[in-house]
């Protein structure tokens, strides 16, 4: 008699990473006020963290421990609520300097990244022109793999989507550069934020952005 074949067993898979909440929705802990000059003041309003219209730049940083450097998802909500430039400058950390995703900027609809290659968020391959309603709340979700930084709003096609294998990832020169580590930054608008978390990246989710890399390189 043949041997009885031992059971097909599934490979079970790995739980999705857990998000981490880096905003209560009740105070600034974790949190603090970037001193800008001219900056509008920040408090805790209504579940957000609302950043009062300034001269020019006015946001806040976040001073929770171990943020990550790479291969992580950041999400948050943010709207507008007056002005008519940026209302999110999301500053995060990449590889071992930072840049910061810019939504709503050069006069009220551009979104892009600060800098690569040492151009701005307006001039570089990343810029894109959106329309944003003043009161809207979106959702903006950015992911930061060791050779691709992509970025989305309200979960449609990614507003940023780009190799950066070869290129020079950087802030933009200026006072922004105060919002590191990882920072909320709006420019002579009142803005809000809120929902603000972080996630690792799963082992799939790395190796989809370097096939997406290995295809672009390839021509594919």
């Amino acid at each position: 008699m043949a041997a009885e074949e031992p059971p097909v067993t599934e490979e079970k898979a790995a739980p999705a990473p857990e998000w981490r909440a880096l905003f209560d929705g009740k105070s600034l802990e974790g949190w603090e006020a970037i001193e800008y000059a001219g900056r509008g003041e920040v408090t805790v309003k209504d579940g957000a963290i609302h950043i009062g219209q300034g001269a020019m730049l006015s946001g806040v940083r976040c001073t929770a421990k171990d943020l990550p450097k790479g291969d992580y998802e950041i999400e948050l909500e943010a709207r507008r609520l007056k002005g008519s430039d940026f209302f999110c400058c999301l500053t995060f950390p990449f590889r071992d300097k930072h840049a910061s995703l810019v939504v709503g900027g050069w006069g009220g609809a551009m979104v892009g990244i600060s800098s690569i290659n040492f151009m701005d968020a307006s001039e570089n391959m990343t810029t894109q022109i959106r329309e944003f309603e003043t009161g809207k709340w979106y959702r903006i979700r950015l992911r930061a793999t060791e050779n691709r930084i992509q970025a989305w709003i309200d979960d449609k096609d990614a507003v940023v989507n780009v190799n950066v294998k070869d290129r020079k990832v950087t802030m933009r020169f200026g006072e922004i550069e105060e919002s590191v580590p990882m920072g909320i930054s709006t420019f002579s608008v009142t803005g809000e934020a809120r929902n603000v978390r972080v996630r690792p990246l799963a082992k799939e989710e790395i190796a989809e952005a370097e096939k997406l890399n290995e295809e672009e390189e390839n021509g594919l």
